[in-house]
Parts: structure tokens; sequence; C-alpha cells
């Protein structure tokens, strides 16, 4: 921005307090230039600075000077208000009613600061009987004798400080970017008016003279439509080109995608940071996002314990020893840990997992670690914790072995200060454990925005809450929809609201926020020569309408120009393809030598070939996941092996109805105790209480089945759980089946245990011609079917356990019924029980010879796609977006 001072004929240099730190780097680098620009070499530069920091440093001068000195307060830092904060939340009575103590402490922080910025005295909280209003008066109080008694003040009391003391400025003070100032802040500033010490500053600024408003198809589109306008107006000789996202936080990888495309498409690719570009991406992120400090967090959290997906993170970094040299082992070690099904994890198990793996660099680095830590004990204070985790990351090898990069190098010195700041809290937090120093740090680093410092650009992207004050000769405002501008109103969660109306906090009512958007919407006509404003028409299904604060300008909105419908680098290079010849390749090599499989393999053939070749021959399959609770293998696998056990000891019908009840129950809880304890490991204390938890729902379960069972007509057990082979179109098929019932008649009923309430008996027919969805209780049937009188699943589900089959006729009870005949004659279904067997073989043995055949065509059942992880690989989107072009194409010269 173009920047001339009021100077006076004082030597002394005056302070522009600006509303911003963004602000205040801005300003000087543009005064800079202006007096380049005039010819100067060297010049005396004005103190710019955010306006907290500067009224920080008054008051510690002023302390320095003080006669007194012990009797001036220490100003506290932001680390130290929160752990007074954690701390008076955690430790109030109100804790027990809070879900998330640490959010709340942080709205206590926050609805603290705004009752000094809007002179709301704590006791104006007594006259509101909220809980809300009562714990926020509580915790003021008892922040207020904390600091007190640990003789400091808080930030947010320093306007009241200077008040009081009437404290008026050396220098002469100018304000830059406040749209509006708070009660405390505009007090000050009238005093000083009078004073003499308080100026206006002049920014040479003029209301634009160029203004469009421009609707883009949907956010995706506006965004690469300003960012193509960015990279024109660079190109035409713009030199302070400024782009305003109001959700730039959220959409900050976005944007840098957006910008990286527009400017530099050629350099895009994985891996690839694009050099060279003139925008700087103003949007800082939390210094715990950051790869580097999330490494170091992994490292301190492992040293008491952490999750499996922790150790998994720890061990793909590049940022600790050998986390570049041995990257291939550990990621092999990955694997194993998640089939390792161990929920918690420490160094001392890393070492013992890197033995194993192969990770000789893993094992030395966890064993340094181990013998840091054995010299640990106990509580310590904060300052201490700052060397041991000092330590630690000197043992892991943090920050790592290669070189880092300019941005590693900055935020490597960022955590460096943090760790300083962890260090300052022994006086308000007293001495603690390894895990709450951790949980402070993490704090501290979660609520710690950085950006990393980068050569200015002639572009600025930037949010609307930073760009107050700010100067460009073109700038662009996005996401001004009615939905957005004006905001919604947001107040205070803690504060009363009718507190917040009578002090004039302004997101408390509608005319605030209105007012606030207006003021916004004239700042930005200010800021430019040359404006354009825009909002995206859709949101997904909804229709999204122009402001009205923007539509009040009376400038017809249009769309963006076609030269700003920017193409990708891969937009390009297919437009520039030559002609291809199209190949379509839907076989895989056929199985040379005989093939086997299970029935999982004619089940994956009819869902869907190409994912049957791709997880059964090429082992495309995800990565294994440790679940918290109960995995559904492990509940199926207890299940399975306490009705093995149970039938294994009843045999017939006949015993279990003569079976005493008590004696039944305590054959299926010692079954499912002992089974239990096999499938789920309790080793740790929330894994016993899972495990006695699934105990508990196995016997349950297994005993309203063996009601049900008694119901049924008489039968016998012959086998369970007995592998079989049955072949089929030339594949050589294991078969399993989870039980057969030898019927009175010598028939034979096929069962199959199901933990899930969505099995029907209607998945064994087609679901388009000739591939049925779930066709392995068919495949089981064709293996017995001169004896076969029924199918059924036995379905082991909550509030639903029961039968659920067809039969040929015969009476099995239970809920089994006679297969339906021909119910559904559109798609052919089978007359009759006969008919029903020779279509299954008809259809499974198609199934077998395709898959032995190599058929891997992507073309899946309705819904399978939504429980498939294969849509990377198979490409089904692209194919079905592409076979919709070729029908529309076909459409149009069919016409």
């Amino acid at each position: 921005m173009q920047l001339t001072l009021p100077l006076s004929q004082d030597t002394r240099e005056p302070v522009v307090l600006t509303a911003s730190r963004r602000l205040a780097h801005a300003m000087r680098l543009s005064y800079a230039a202006n007096a380049q620009a005039r010819g100067l070499s060297v010049w005396r530069t004005p103190q710019i600075l955010p306006w907290s920091t500067w009224l920080k440093r008054e008051y510690l001068e002023a302390r320095a000077l003080a006669r007194d000195g012990a009797s001036v307060k220490r100003v506290l830092s932001g680390a130290q208000s929160r752990a007074l904060w954690d701390d008076i939340v955690a430790e109030s009575r109100f804790a027990r009613e809070l879900l998330n103590p640490s959010n709340a402490a942080r709205l206590a922080a926050r609805s603290w600061r705004r009752l000094h910025e809007y002179l709301i005295p704590i006791e104006a909280l007594e006259s509101f009987d909220t809980p809300e209003a009562r714990a926020l008066e509580s915790w003021c109080r008892d922040f207020v004798a904390r600091c007190r008694a640990l003789r400091a003040i808080d930030e947010a009391e320093l306007t009241t400080w200077a008040h009081e003391q009437a404290f008026v400025p050396a220098n002469e003070v100018a304000c830059a970017g406040f749209d509006s100032m708070p009660p405390s802040m505009r007090r000050l500033i009238d005093r000083w008016r009078v004073a003499g010490r308080y100026v206006e500053l002049d920014a040479n600024a003029k209301s634009a003279s160029d203004v469009s408003v421009i609707g883009a198809e949907d956010a995706a589109a506006e965004l690469t439509a300003l960012a193509a306008w960015a990279r024109e107006q660079v190109a035409a000789g713009v030199e302070r080109v400024g782009v305003i996202l109001g959700d730039l936080q959220q959409r900050r990888d976005e944007a840098v995608r957006a910008f990286e495309d527009a400017f530099a498409p050629g350099e895009r690719s994985v891996g690839r940071t694009p050099t060279g570009i003139p925008v700087v991406i103003a949007a800082a992120s939390p210094l715990a996002s950051y790869p580097l400090v999330d490494a170091a967090l992994l490292v301190l959290r492992l040293a008491s314990t952490a999750s499996h997906e922790d150790a998994g993170r720890l061990l793909r970094t590049p940022f600790v020893a050998g986390g570049t040299s041995e990257r291939s082992l550990r990621a092999l070690a990955d694997l194993r840990l998640r089939e390792e099904q161990r929920e918690r994890w420490d160094w001392f198990e890393l070492e013992r997992w890197a033995s194993m793996t192969g990770c000789d660099v893993l094992q030395r680095t966890a064993r340094k670690v181990n013998e840091v830590l054995r010299t640990f004990s106990g509580t310590a204070l904060a300052s201490e914790w700052a060397e041991r985790f000092q330590a630690l990351w000197l043992a892991s090898g943090w920050p790592g072995e290669r070189t880092l990069n300019s941005l590693e190098h900055q935020t490597l010195e960022k955590v460096r200060s943090v760790l300083a700041e962890l260090g300052s809290l022994d006086g308000v937090a007293g001495r603690m454990s390894l895990p709450r120093a951790l949980a402070r740090l993490r704090d501290i680093c979660a609520e710690t925005p950085f950006e990393p410092e980068s050569v200015s650009g002639a572009v600025t992207v930037i949010d609307a809450a930073t760009s107050a004050g700010m100067q460009f000769d073109a700038l662009w405002v996005a996401g001004l929809d009615a939905d957005r501008l004006p905001a919604p109103i947001n107040p205070d969660t803690l504060i009363p609201i009718e507190l917040q109306r009578r002090a004039g906090i302004p997101e408390s009512t509608a005319e605030g926020v209105l007012d606030q958007a207006a003021a916004q919407l004239q700042r930005w006509l200010r800021s430019t020569k040359r404006l354009v404003l825009s909002w995206p028409k859709r949101a997904g299904d909804a229709v999204l309408q122009l402001s009205p604060l923007v539509a009040r300008l009376g400038i017809e909105p249009r769309s963006p120009q076609a030269r700003h419908a920017h193409a990708s680098l891969s937009e390009h290079l297919f437009a520039a393809r030559p002609q291809l010849e199209e190949v379509q390749d839907d076989q895989a090599p056929p199985l040379a030598r005989a093939a086997s499989g299970g029935a999982r393999t004619i089940e994956l053939q009819s869902r869907c070939a190409f994912r049957a070749q791709a997880e059964l021959r090429l082992h495309a399959r995800p990565l294994p996941r440790v679940g918290l609770g109960v995995e559904p293998l492990d509940r199926g696998a207890i299940l399975h092996r306490v009705l093995e056990d149970v039938w294994g000891r009843l045999q017939t019908h006949a015993r279990l109805v003569d079976a005493d009840d008590e004696a039944l129950e305590r054959l299926v809880r010692e079954s499912a105790e002992r089974n239990a304890a096999r499938a789920l490991r309790p080793d740790t204390r929330h894994r016993v209480r899972l495990a006695a938890l699934e105990i508990e729902s196995v016997v349950r379960q297994v005993l309203r089945l063996l009601e049900v069972e008694r119901a049924r007509v008489p039968f016998s057990i012959r086998f369970a759980e007995a592998a079989e082979t049955f072949s089929l179109g030339g594949l050589t098929i294991t078969l399993r089946p989870d039980r057969i019932d030898e019927l009175s008649d010598g028939g034979a009923l096929l069962i199959d245990y199901k933990l899930g309430d969505s099995h029907r008996p209607r998945d064994w027919i087609d679901v388009v011609p000739g591939r049925p969805r779930r066709p392995q209780l068919p495949l089981y049937g064709l293996a017995h079917a001169e004896r076969l009188r029924a199918l059924a699943y036995v379905v082991l589900a909550p509030g639903a356990v029961e039968y659920r089959g067809w039969s040929d006729g015969t009476e099995i009870g239970a809920g089994i019924s006679p297969y339906p005949y021909g119910v559904r004659t559109d798609l052919g279904d089978p007359a009759d029980w006969t008919a029903l067997l020779h279509h299954w073989r008809f259809t499974l043995t198609k199934l077998a010879e395709r898959y032995v055949a190599g058929d891997a065509r992507v073309d899946p059942l309705p819904q399978e796609c939504s429980l498939c992880h294969l849509s990377t690989f198979c490409r089904i989107h692209e194919l079905s977006t592409a076979r919709n072009v070729r029908a529309r194409e076909a459409g149009v010269n069919d016409e």
C-alpha cells in the first residue's frame, strides 16, 4: 500500500498500530518500496507494530522504569494464560458437567478477553442465572485470584491498565486496519487524541473505479477463474494483486493447487513443490499440523503409551533416524504391525518389533530412547520436561537424517521456541507427569499459528479477517453469496446474550453483523483501483444467491470470461492429443494350471469380475485395521466355535430337547469364555472388558438360537466346519459349510451362520441374469444336490436370531419356507426346486469358467461399489463418465 505518514517535526518516530501482524509486515514493505521509489538509499523506518505487541511493549517499559519494580505485575504469556485457564476449568465444580474441559477453557479465555474489550465487569454476570454465566463468573474470579497470587497480569487486561494509569504514549500514534474498535480501545484513542498524541493515517485510499461482479458455477470454478485472473494481472504488469477468500483456512490446499495449476502447470507432480510462483498464500496453520512437528509429538507420545495408528505413523515418518534409509523395511513392518492387532504401543514394544522385522536402525534408535526413558522418574517441572523432551528427540534422531528444506528449518526453529514456552510454565503449572507435560506441549503446538516466511510475491491470497487496511492495484473477493455476506450472528458462548447486546458486541445481533459486512464491503471498494466481486451459484444441489449488499451496487453480474476458465495441464495435453486407437482389454491371463479357490471366488466373480481377479490373483486387498471394539471376523469366529462345541457335545435334536437349561447355559458359557480368550487376547483392561461383554452377548445369542432349534422337527448333526472339495467349471473349490443337519428322511439341510441382518434367500437368485449376489449357499447345495432338502441362513444379529431359508417342500420348521416358485418371471426365475438346482449349476459353472478364463470386466452389480476398495484401481468412475459421453455422442449422431 502507498503509505504516507503525517510526520511531525519532532525527531521522535511516530508509531503505526495495526490490526494484524500481516498488515504491519505489508506496511513496512510498502513504506520501504515507496522510499526506494523516491530515490532514497537510506531512510528512517517508522515503527509499525500490531496493537497488542505495542501495548505489551509499553507496559514492560513502564514496569522497567517504575520506582518500585516489585509492585508492577509481570505479563503472562499466551501459554501461561492457557495453562491457568486449563487448570481453573478442570478443577472447578463445573468440570463434571463438561464433555470437553479443554475446549471449555478456550471458550472461557475468549469470553474473558471480550469482557475486557467491551468493558463488561465480572459482577454483571451475577444478574444472570444461567449455567454458562455462573461458570464464567466462577472461572473469571478464580483467574483473577490466581493472577493476583502470581503477581501477574493477562494481556487482555493491558487496555484496562492503560486506562487506569492514564497512560499517554511518548510518541504520536496512528491506527490502521481497524474497521471498528472495541470500547476499551476507543476510550484510549479518545484520550490520546485530546493529548495530541493521536494522528489520522492517510493511506491515499480512493474508491475503486473498475468494479465487476461475477457468478461462477460453483466454488471450484470460482477458484479456477480467480487464479487465472491473477495470472493475467501479473502478466499485464500489475504489481500488487490481492485475492480474498473468506474460507481460506479450510480451503488452503485447494487454493495452492489452483494457483500452481494457473502459474506453473508444467511443474505439478507428486512429491514436488513448484518453485518461482509469485503467489503468497497467507493462511497460517496450527504448528501441530506440520509433518516435522507431528513426528516430534509422536516421539514423545510413544514415551508412555500410544495407539497403533501413532506407532504406524512413526514407522512411516522420515523425521526420525533411519526414516529414509529404512523406509521400505518400515513399510513392511507397518503392515505386520496392523496384523498384530495390538492396540497400545510404546518405545519398548517398538524395540521388540524392530528386532522382529529387521529394522536395525529403528531397533538401535528405540534402544537409545528407552535408555533415556529409564532415567525419568515421577513428576517434574515444566522446564525439566522441556529438557527431557529435547533428550528424547536427540535419541530418536529427530528431525531425521536428510537435509531439511527452508520450510522445515523454519518449523524446527519454531518448535524450539515452543519448547521454551513450555519451560516458562514452572510458575503457573507446578510439577506435572509425563502425560500432562505432553498434553501441555501438544496444546501449545495446536494453538500456535505458524506460517513460514516466504519471499513476497505479486499475488497475495488472504482471508477477509486479516485483509483490513491492505491496499492492492487489483483485488478479487470471492465467496460473496447471501449466506456469507453478511455472516450469521455468532454470539459469545458463555456471556449472556442480553449482556452482549447491551455492551454492543456486534456479532451478537443481526444489525451488528450487517453493519460489519457493509463496512467490510466499503473497505474493499477503497482498497483497490480494480475490484472483482464473485460468488458461487451452486453448492452441491443448493442454489446460492448473490449477497444483497453486493447487489445494491447495481452492477450486472456476468459469468467468468472464457480466458478465465483456465484449463489444467492435463486438459491441455488431452486437447492436444493425437488420434488414438482405443483398445479395451478386459481379459487377464487364463489360469494355465489346475485352478483352485473357495466359495468367495464364485461370489466375487458374480459381483464384479474385475474385483475377483484383482483380489484373488493380484492380492489387492485393503490394509488390515485395528479396531477398538470387537472385529466382525473375531465375533464370527467366537460364535462359530461355540456352536461347534455345543453341537459337538449334543449331536442330535433329541439331546437338545432333553438337556437341562442350567447345564446347557454352563456349556455355552465355558465355550464362550475359552474361545473369547483365544480370539480377543484380553491382555489390557480395555480388552478384558470387551471380552466380558462379548461373552455375555455370545451366550445370550446362542441360547436364543437353541430355543429356536428346539422347535424344529427332529434332526442330527452330520458334521460341522468340515472342509470338502467340489469341482465346477475347471475350478476346484474348497467348501467349508458351517453346518449340515441330517433330517429324519435322510435329506440334508445346509446352514450358514451370519452375523448381519441383511442376508436373505432372495440373494441366491439372479440380480441380473446369471449373477446372484450371494451364491455361497447354492454352491454348497450343489455339492450335496442328491440329498439336499433345504438351505438356510441362521442370522445371529442384534435383535434378530432366526432361520431364513428355502426348502423343497419338506417340513423343516423354524421359519424355513418352501421355495416360492417363479415369483420373478421377468428374470426367468426357476419354476420349481429341481429347476432351481439346474439353474444354479448352469450359472455357477459359467461363473467358474469365466474366472478360470481370466474374465476381468469392470461390470459390478448395483450398489457393489459402495462396499469395494478398488475404485481407484478399476477406475469405475472414469469408465462411467466415458460411457456416458459415448452414449451422448451416439445419440447426437443418431439424430
